[in-house]
């Protein structure tokens, strides 16, 4: 009796190959039962499998079956099945990454924004420009595309400050905010209208001594004005080819 197409994975589960999915949705429920006969006999832990967008026929089945959603992509759903009861299933990944990015000019001057949707509820809100990560996106990177974007302003990477992290990030996830000290290379202002309502350069120890200012904004200047941080480095060849993004 044919059985879907699969590997073996390190952790004694199997992967079922989402290239060799039947044709037919039929014939993919009738060897989809043989299979979980097959993989119970043979004590496989976990079984995974990937469901492209255009198989979405084949849900319902999976579902039946006792499969359970895992995460899912715009192109794909990725589904398992627990064979043994005891088995471990990771989570999939459940933090965001933000940048905020410190951007100071040769005047000692603090580059700041106010966020639309903040203005009339705390119009004394003052922050540093940034935002999410894109996809596969490094910090050095994502820090000074977000300040372009946000106030036109081109900035310098020259040390990680520091990060916040709480549990009440976008879409049901943790958040981790990551705040980095820059040079400004320019000076003139152009905000971005469909999010800044507007931007402005402010003296550091004027926005240090603003009241309105949150406590973790102005200790994190502190610790940026004071020199401490961590540059952007390499590892070995060995390591970078893995495109990692370390700090010293």
């Amino acid at each position: 009796m044919a059985r879907l197409s699969s590997t073996k994975n390190q952790f004694g589960g199997v992967v079922v190959s989402a290239e060799d999915l039947p044709v037919s949705a039929d014939n993919f429920n009738r060897i989809l039962e043989h299979s979980i006969e097959s993989w119970i006999a043979q004590q496989v832990k976990v079984v995974w499998i990937k469901v492209p967008i255009n198989r979405s026929e084949l849900l319902p089945f999976l579902y039946g079956a006792g499969f359970e959603n895992h995460h899912c992509r715009k192109e794909f759903f990725m589904l398992t099945r627990r064979i043994q009861a005891d088995a471990l299933v990771p989570d999939f990944a459940n933090h965001t990454i933000g940048v905020g990015g410190l951007v100071i000019n040769e005047n000692n001057e603090l580059l700041t924004i106010r966020e639309k949707d903040h203005v009339e509820k705390f119009p004394r809100n003052w922050k540093f420009p940034g935002g999410m990560l894109d996809s596969y996106e490094k910090l050095e990177q994502g820090v000074i595309r977000e300040i372009r974007e946000e106030t036109g302003v081109k900035a310098e990477f020259e040390k990680f400050i520091g990060f916040l992290h709480h549990n009440n990030g976008q879409f049901m996830t943790s958040n981790i905010y990551a705040v980095c000290k820059l040079k400004a290379l320019s000076h003139e202002i152009t905000i971005q209208e469909s999010e800044i309502a507007d931007a402005r350069w402010c003296a550091v120890e004027e926005y240090l001594n603003d009241d309105k200012i949150s406590d973790y904004n102005r200790q994190i200047l502190k610790n940026a004005v004071s020199g401490s941080g961590l540059k952007s480095g390499r590892l070995s060849e060995q390591f970078y080819l893995q495109d990692y993004e370390v700090f010293f």
